[in-house]
């Protein structure tokens, strides 16, 4: 499946990165390695992916006139020092495109643009400017360009490769995201993977040899550790002669156990008779979760909650859009969804207090073909919703939003779980990490889409991965209770919180044993506590510090409830 039919630009442009292309730091030694990289494939730039255009300089920063990290918007004023090097700026103010004609009006052989954002570099727009740029033009994350910053700016001492690693080493296996087969979900909920019968996953990886030379007795091997130190599965396959230049799909026995509990770490491997001498992309690793959620995203060991590795919006968005993620599972029936965790930021000149986000749980009519099937908004059926309003610039910070109704789900019937915004500031959480396109390979559903306006996408282009929205799911036999007993439902709000937590409590008036633990599992609060009139329990948490707590409650009818807790103060 290719995710680039039906994609959207997002605001921050479309990623165009092959697998073959590196952006690597060759002196001074210390810092020698791979940098995570987008590319702007925009106006006349050269194609990376063509060896001819391989090019190695020198770095140097920019300096168009204006105090403190210049910023590149003006003609530069020290174009003695970037005439024929490459030229690194930082992103801001102006346009992408406009940066780097200044520096190639100045002689540079190249430009680097270092993020002003924490985490991944992102995709950059071409703005006015743009088709008139004919060097290469990258962007590196904010925390490479700090790690770099002393070596660049003595304007020299960093040199920098940049193009295609086909044929410039003479052994050089290797694979990438979109060559690994990986598992379903990033966590799935235990409750539909109980055994191996119910859930296993797929290993293989397309193995490429971009060396000049054969690689004799070419291999893969997969290794999958259980919470960090467990060896539960360890395969390598036969070795082939991989010719320069060539490629093959290799596949290992599935990877399953007769019953999963914590995390699982991936890792794949490359080997060969002789040494590689470009290591970075020899090995992959990937994580697969068993907990409480669902989420397509990676998720954090000790919280397991979902982790975006970027926060974006469509293009010229200025009224919101919507991120949604698909669920069916032959074992459905054993869940019943309360809510769901999604994560937001916006741009360092805007703030994202009084920001009203949704989420709605829609059952999903349409006839599904293939992995990118798109809604209609007729064959979508809202079953629930739930509403989040910031009230503080809470950013990049997994947040819980309860569903009014907690749904039983039906075997194998199709669900989208969606998260909307109504501006044009809020970024949600999406995953660029993993690439679902090798996937386990019967399953031939969607993964993540997005709606901006009145269309719908595929996702966005160049993020592989989905939207970084976690479905927060428990077991429906705790809510199937006999007519006499009351429900009781937990759904906590605000998560996080600074303070005070509000817990709505279903069908259920009275007394409720609370017992509070922190990650440790020490216990740090064990009280009792009476629901109010309106059917909420409210708790004052000042006393706890930040972190991640769980809380077990047991009601007087014989129920019980159990969540997690963020406290931010």
């Amino acid at each position: 499946m290719q995710r680039l039919l039906s994609t959207l630009t997002a605001c921050v442009a479309g990623l165009a990165l092959s697998a073959q292309v590196t952006v690597y730091v060759q002196q001074p030694p210390g810092l020698e390695g791979p940098l995570e990289f987008t590319w702007a494939a925009w106006g006349q730039n050269p194609d990376l992916n063509d060896p001819a255009n391989n090019l190695v300089g020198t770095a140097c920063f920019v300096d168009d006139g204006t105090a403190a990290d210049s910023l590149g918007c003006n003609a530069l004023v020290n174009g003695a020092d970037i005439a024929g090097k490459i030229a690194v700026v930082y992103r801001g103010v102006c346009e992408f495109g406009a940066k780097a004609l200044n520096a190639e009006m100045a002689g540079a052989i190249a430009v680097v643009i270092i993020n002003n954002a924490p985490g991944a570099p992102v995709g950059m727009g071409a703005g006015a400017q743009g088709a008139n740029v004919t060097i290469p033009v990258v962007m590196i994350s904010q925390e490479s360009g700090a790690t770099l910053h002393n070596s660049i700016a003595t304007c020299g001492e960093l040199e920098l490769f940049i193009g295609s690693q086909t044929g410039y080493f003479q052994y050089n296996l290797g694979m990438y995201k979109n060559d690994i087969l990986i598992p379903r979900y990033g966590e799935i909920n235990s409750l539909i993977a109980s055994n191996a019968s119910e859930f296993s996953v797929q290993i293989g990886t397309m193995m490429h040899n971009y060396g000049a030379l054969d690689m004799p007795n070419a291999r893969v091997q997969c290794v999958v550790t259980q919470n960090g130190s467990n060896v539960v599965y360890d395969q390598t396959s036969a070795g082939v002669t991989l010719l320069s230049g060539d490629s093959l799909f290799v596949t290992l026995p599935d990877f399953s156990q007769s019953s999963y509990s914590g995390q699982y770490a991936i890792a794949y491997a490359l080997l060969g008779d002789n040494s590689d001498e470009f290591t970075n992309n020899d090995a992959i690793t990937v994580t697969l979760t068993t907990g409480d959620k669902i989420t397509y995203a990676p998720a954090d060991a000790t919280t397991q909650l979902p982790a975006p590795d970027l926060h974006t919006l469509p293009g010229a968005n200025t009224t919101g859009f919507r991120s949604c993620v698909f669920f069916s599972d032959p074992n459905a029936s054993r869940l019943a969804m309360t809510g769901l965790w999604f994560s937001a930021s916006a741009a360092v000149t805007d703030v994202l207090t009084d920001e009203v986000m949704t989420g709605t749980l829609y059952q999903w009519t349409d006839a599904i073909t293939d992995q990118i099937t798109l809604p209609t908004d007729a064959g979508l059926i809202a079953l629930t919703s739930g509403e989040y309003i910031f009230d503080s610039d809470l950013r990049e910070t997994p947040i819980f939003m309860p569903f009014l109704d907690v749904v039983t789900l039906q075997n194998n019937t199709n669900y989208l779980v969606c998260l909307d915004s109504y501006s044009g500031i809020v970024r949600h959480g999406w995953d660029n990490s993993l690439s679902y396109d090798r996937t386990q390979t019967n399953t031939l559903t969607p993964v993540g889409m997005l709606r901006d306006g009145t269309t719908w996408y595929n996702g966005f282009t160049g993020i592989t991965g989905a939207p970084s929205i976690g479905m927060q799911v428990i077991n429906a036999n705790s809510i199937g209770i006999p007519e006499q007993a009351a429900v009781v439902v937990a759904s906590p709000f605000p998560n996080p919180t600074a303070d005070i937590l509000r817990i709505p409590v279903k069908g259920y008036s009275g007394a409720a044993s609370m017992r509070v633990f922190d990650s440790s599992g020490a216990q740090v609060i064990n009280r009792r506590s009476s629901v109010s009139n309106d059917g909420t329990l409210v708790v004052n948490l000042c006393d706890l510090a930040n972190g991640l707590y769980l809380f077990h409650m047991d009601f007087e009818n014989g129920q019980r409830a159990e969540f997690r807790v963020q406290v931010m103060k």
